[in-house]
């Protein structure tokens, strides 16, 4: 029985492993061993000090496994279970998961009363190979933003900016969500990205550099009618403000990555908050989706809208994509490692900047942080009586 369960924390720009004391259970409360989890964009940043997110231990993508239920959690949750934690609470911004509280970079976590009250425990609704478990909720994201996209995109091109986990994603799954008439361009921002997508994407997605002098002829030819940026803050308006000098008229436009706050761009004359835009639709709701319809400094019309976090239904429908497909989905685990290992990488990331590590590229870094199978299993268990 793990007494003193080990954290990866990190303070300032300094990443070290270290025992913890063990959690204590409130009444409502569960006590999870994270199993796997995945290293996010937002992870990266908050590494790099580009981000100053107050949680110390970082992790919100993965599979845990719960260990005990504090008083009144029994009734519905027993010990054994494998669990994903769904990190945004629809109502109340202060649980975070990974960003605002700590998260599942450690062997021990108590999940509040008040993240089970609300939904955000669901039971893994089919078995799922162990790595795969990292992509569950940036799949589920990525999904979230197509379902809305397809309410306003017409038939044509999608431009996709970043050619991370999100990107790689989009371009798995337009074609299925937004039909076989929006095909993906990967905008890529580097040389070593664009040769690594090259390699691993789709046939129909092509893969272009933005500083290619050949690219502004292209973009203007292909009459792209959809934009996602799955970008960090700092690069997300200058992505955006490139994506409007291309989009046909009526274009949609996902701001999913990362937008700094209170950001303006004058190519938008009308919008005043692209963070507000972005922060419109959270943990799925509302259910219709919330859009900005506005003109570019050009008068062309634009459908603009952005998402965080995401609806129980998206995590039941992301975990059945990858177990259905799980080879179209498992490269972009570039990296598996171990809890010591993990930590160590993370030290290495927060030194540099690049997306190097074991002189590979990564894309998806998945962590082991307590012993798990190699295929984690759906969860149909009666009910018991447990205690911490």
């Amino acid at each position: 029985m793990i007494t003193h369960p080990l954290a990866i924390v990190h303070q300032a720009s300094h990443v070290s492993l270290r025992e913890r004391p063990l959690p204590m259970l409130h009444d409502g409360d569960l006590l999870v061993a994270p199993l796997l989890a995945g290293l996010c964009g937002t992870d990266l940043q908050v590494l790099r000090g580009e981000r100053h997110d107050p949680a110390v231990v970082l992790g919100h993508e993965g599979v845990a496994r719960i260990i005990a239920c504090g008083q009144g959690a029994a009734a519905h949750w027993q010990p054994g279970q494998h669990v994903i934690l769904n990190p945004t609470h629809p109502h109340d911004p202060s649980l975070l998961l990974g960003h605002l509280q700590d998260g599942l970079f450690q062997q021990r976590l108590r999940v509040p009363a008040a993240m089970v009250e609300a939904g955000l425990v669901i039971p893994l609704p089919v078995d799922l190979p162990a790595p795969l478990a990292a992509l569950i909720e940036p799949l589920a994201s990525v999904i979230h933003g197509l379902q809305l996209m397809a309410r306003h995109k017409r038939p044509g091109p999608l431009l996709v900016y970043g050619d991370g986990t999100i990107g790689h994603l989009v371009a798995r799954c337009a074609r299925a969500l937004l039909g076989a008439d929006s095909p993906v361009l990967l905008i890529h921002n580097s040389l070593s990205g664009l040769r690594w997508s090259q390699q691993h994407a789709l046939a129909e997605t092509r893969c272009v550099l933005r500083d290619d002098p050949g690219l502004d002829a292209r973009l203007r030819d292909c009459g792209a009618t959809a934009a996602l940026l799955a970008t960090p803050r700092n690069a997300t308006l200058r992505c955006l403000e490139h994506a409007l000098d291309y989009l046909a008229s009526d274009a949609v436009i996902d701001l999913l990555g990362g937008v700094p706050a209170a950001s303006h761009l004058p190519a938008l004359p009308e919008v005043e908050d692209l963070a507000g835009v972005r922060a419109l639709n959270c943990g799925g709701q509302p259910l219709e989706g919330a859009f900005v319809h506005t003109r570019d400094r050009w008068r062309r019309a634009r459908v603009l809208f952005g998402h965080r976090g995401v609806a129980t239904r998206h995590l039941v429908d992301s975990c059945a994509w990858l177990a259905r497909q799980p080879g179209l989905f498992m490269p972009l685990v570039t990296h598996h490692v171990a809890l010591e290992a993990a930590a160590r990488l993370m030290q290495q990331i927060a030194n540099g900047h690049g997306r190097h590590l074991d002189g590979r590229r990564f894309v998806k870094v998945a962590m082991t942080i307590n012993p798990c199978p190699a295929v984690l299993r759906a969860t149909t268990l009666e009910p018991s009586p447990c205690s911490p």
